[in-house]
């Protein structure tokens, strides 16, 4: 899993990612379509696009970073698609050899197809997209996480597919009926699951306490109120590191917990509804800690009774509100570096 950052910086860092940018207008953009066993490469010069297709393996890689200095590109600025576990080793790879990388959402990419009408599909023709999206927008340089980092986003991959697993043989063990020999085995299933979601929590806490930076950041995460080990660990692993982001907006915007307003003229005016469009896994996980929150945490309890008393909302959207209030105070602590203070973290009146 990588460490991105799909969102707009905000204001905040705005003179920081205008360097950022600055430094990486001269260098040649080049796209690559990740897949699980390939890499379709895009590249210009010589006033001609060029392409090559490599394999996505470490043999793979050193064949590109060959191809890239025999076609006298110099240092590139690689775009790719984040895609997870298969686009961290080329990224690593091209980092190490002194290119700059960017890490960008696919919906990005797609709508920026769709604006140049753009029919073809396949992987050669996504290269070149993501090319000229690069060339265009240049997105903010990519950094590669810590091994520690690396390790906990490892893990908490592997704990959201026990999980998920679990999950699935709950369901299904309410509709096998009366058959002890089947329910049997499905209760031994459930058991697996839970023994291997508990061996993987020790394994992440073991991660984070031997990282002193990661064990400051999970500590200060567990002074607020409805964050525990669980959340702490996944907001560790999924969320960009506030330097990164910048601002708390651009946090909830990258967990998809942004108003996502739908209106045009006089007859098209939709409910407000959260964007989604956002790392859903960050999203999913604030739920059940937003519902201790509300119990828990004075600045959360103050903002769901502002909304109730305006008798606007319904409490779903409550909810998300306080899943958004939760999310700006793990990202407030992050940055200040110092411990939750419900006072600072109140609503404004």
């Amino acid at each position: 899993m990588l460490i991105l950052c799909t969102r707009p910086l905000a204001v905040g860092c705005c003179c920081r990612q205008r360097r950022a940018n600055e430094d990486i207008l001269g260098i040649p953009a080049i796209g690559i379509d990740v897949a699980k066993d390939t890499l379709d490469v895009s590249a210009f010069t010589g006033g001609k696009a060029l392409s090559k297709q490599f394999a996505n393996s470490d043999r793979g890689f050193a064949l590109l970073v060959g191809w890239l200095a025999q076609s006298k590109l110099g240092q590139v600025h690689a775009c790719l698609e984040a895609t997870g576990r298969y686009s961290l080793g080329v990224a690593l790879a091209l980092h190490a050899a002194g290119h700059v990388v960017s890490i960008v959402n696919p919906a990005q990419i797609r709508d920026f197809t769709r604006t140049k009408l753009g029919r073809n599909k396949s992987d050669k023709v996504d290269a070149g997209h993501i090319r000229e999206y690069g060339s265009v927008f240049r997105p903010p340089p990519w950094r590669p996480p810590s091994p520690a980092l690396r390790r906990l986003c490892e893990l908490q991959t592997m704990r959201a597919g026990f999980v998920a697993g679990r999950t699935e043989w709950q369901n299904r063990a309410a509709s096998l009926g009366g058959d002890a020999a089947v329910g049997a085995l499905a209760e031994a299933t459930m058991a697996h699951f839970t023994s291997q979601i508990a061996a993987v929590d020790q394994a992440i806490a073991a991660t984070i306490d031997q990282d002193d930076e990661l064990r400051g950041k999970r500590d200060l995460l567990l002074s607020i109120d409805g964050v525990g080990q669980a959340l702490a660990a996944l907001v560790l692993a999924e969320l960009p590191a506030p330097d990164v982001l910048g601002s708390s907006a651009a946090a909830v915007a990258y967990a998809g917990l942004n108003p996502r307003q739908f209106q045009s003229g006089t007859s098209v005016n939709r409910p407000t509804r959260i964007s989604r469009i956002g790392n859903a896994v960050l999203r999913s996980g604030l739920y059940m800690p937003a519902m201790a929150a509300l119990r828990h945490n004075a600045a959360v309890a103050a903002l769901a009774a502002r909304l109730r008393a305006q008798r606007r909302l319904r409490p779903k959207q409550i909810l998300i509100a306080a899943m958004r209030k939760l999310l700006v105070i793990c990202f407030g602590v992050l940055k200040s570096g110092r411990p939750f203070d419900a006072a600072l973290a109140m609503p404004a009146a």
